[in-house]
């Protein structure tokens, strides 16, 4: 007879799992945030989470942008005016003045609040058709009041082939990269291009690595090296990558620290936030790829 380990007051119990990467069984503690550890595979480096939240329990908190751990963990967050200019700015890093020939449709999954499809428009002009995906209701609403073309389905729902499909901050809530970047290549056109953008972090001591982790909605962190690996494992070819820092060129950080620190009627950490800041700021951890499909 089947058993039911899950307690209905907190949804199914944490499930074990292998490496997402290559599979392994092996890992070495790494760090622990909001009362679930993150370990690293003694096999390929990648960092990931285990014991995790079961996957429909995972699916629903990004539908409603509420993650379950020692506390809630909100991540829907708000719209951000002020990333456009730099993302586009990033657009051109990776493409030059202009996107390649041919370029005329444009898939963005998990797209969120919308800056990226924005800053796209902007540079790509009313040549391109830009769709994005977005499972989070609150995300999807916002973006399409802006009058972006989003749609809260899976990518199993989406018809069709694109120019360019891009995950943004998308590969490090994936439960199972792999498989998922193969169906993202069977929506793109013979010749075109995956754009991905994820943390370069998974090499770094955990000392060094960014706080917060923002775990359970995070599940793994890789770098350049895995990236590749998964890439080429799909089917696809790497032709460009680009690496800038992933802090804010504003201090947001700090003026978010000091906030919640006078909210709980604590002296503001003015410096050592700062100086937080500005180690990040002169670390390029934020990678950019571009891998194309052949055929």
């Amino acid at each position: 007879m089947d058993t039911d380990d899950s307690d209905p007051t907190t949804g199914p119990a944490p499930l074990d799992v292998p490496c997402p990467i290559c599979g392994a069984g092996e890992f070495r503690p790494y760090a622990e945030e909001n009362g679930w550890p993150l370990v690293r595979c003694a096999d390929c480096g990648v960092l990931y989470v285990t014991p995790r939240p079961d996957p429909a329990a995972t699916a629903a908190a990004h539908e409603y942008g509420m993650h379950r751990g020692d506390s809630t963990l909100a991540i829907t967050g708000r719209y951000r005016p002020d990333r456009v200019a730099g993302l586009r700015r990033t657009l051109t890093a990776l493409y030059g003045p202009s996107l390649p020939t041919g370029v005329t449709s444009w898939l963005d999954v998990g797209c969120g609040h919308g800056e990226f499809l924005t800053a796209l428009q902007r540079f790509a002009g009313p040549g391109v058709t830009a769709v994005g995906l977005e499972p989070n209701r609150t995300k999807a609403a916002g973006c399409v009041e802006r009058g972006l073309d989003v749609r809260s389905v899976g990518l199993d729902e989406v018809d069709g082939r694109y120019s360019v499909v891009s995950l943004l901050n998308v590969f490090s809530h994936l439960q199972d990269p792999r498989a998922f970047l193969a169906d993202c290549v069977e929506r793109i056109e013979p010749g075109g291009e995956l754009l991905i953008e994820t943390g370069d972090t998974a090499g770094l001591r955990s000392e060094e690595h960014p706080r917060p982790l923002y775990l359970p909605d995070h599940l793994l962190f890789a770098d350049e090296q895995l990236v590749r690996r998964v890439l080429t494992e799909v089917g696809l070819e790497v032709v460009a990558t680009h690496h800038q820092s992933a802090a804010a060129a504003v201090p947001l950080q700090v003026l978010g620290e000091c906030r919640r620190a006078v909210q709980r009627r604590q002296a503001p950490p003015v410096v050592d936030a700062s100086r937080r800041w500005w180690r990040e700021r002169r670390r390029r951890i934020d990678l950019w790829v571009r891998a194309r499909r052949s055929s």
